[in-house]
């Protein structure tokens, strides 16, 4: 019975990094060992990535989750409508207005829609202590900042090990083409030269 063997086909990267095939040159194996490099590189940060973007989503979602907690709306009184009013592109503009948290009283100038009239009542965010703060961010916002702080630091890693490739691989072309033009120039020089035994004609 004739016995035979099936060998399974090997990556190219890796017959060029352990091959011992004459044709290949050591700009080849430089080559492919970057490229494994940039590829392994690319691989490796995605769990470190994972990881920073669950540390941002854990930060931020506990600094949102303390905003919530900390602010909530009053309501507040126009106190004065500039006569010359800056509209905004969102139709709103700068107006004056007080509003009184617990026992004290706050004055100052808050954002109100650009049809508003002084007397006219306004709900704004305020903290613990009266003073006016932006409205709290929603907790869900805090998975988006984490997917695409991970997101931009592993594409960046990945950039940066495709652009090492890509520079290697220039520099190895670069070499092979001159050592290309130089074996072509001396098939050349010696395809030229005098052979023994031809006669010239007359």
């Amino acid at each position: 019975m004739d016995t035979f063997m099936v060998r399974l086909p090997r990556w190219p990267v890796v017959l060029r990094l352990a091959g011992r095939d004459p044709l290949v040159r050591t700009t080849d194996r430089i080559e492919a060992l970057v490229l494994v490099l940039a590829v392994v590189v690319s691989l490796l940060a995605l769990p470190i990535t994972a990881a920073v973007g669950t540390a941002v989503y854990d930060s931020s979602r506990h600094l949102y989750a303390e905003q919530a907690h900390t602010r909530h709306t009053v309501t507040a009184t126009v106190t004065d409508v500039p006569a010359s009013q800056q509209i905004l592109r969102t139709g709103t503009t700068t107006v004056a207005a007080r509003w009184t948290t617990g026992d004290a009283e706050h004055t100052g100038t808050v954002e109100a829609q650009s049809t508003t009239q002084t007397g006219d009542s306004i709900e704004i965010w305020v903290d613990n202590t009266g003073a006016q703060v932006p409205a709290p961010l929603p907790t869900t916002r805090a998975a988006v900042e984490a997917a695409m702080g991970a997101l931009v630091i592993w594409i960046s890693v990945a950039a940066i090990a495709a652009t090492l490739f890509t520079v290697t691989r220039a520099v190895c072309d670069r070499i092979r083409f001159a050592g290309w033009q130089h074996d072509l120039d001396n098939l050349v020089d010696n395809s030229g030269g005098h052979h023994p035994g031809r006669t010239s004609e007359r």
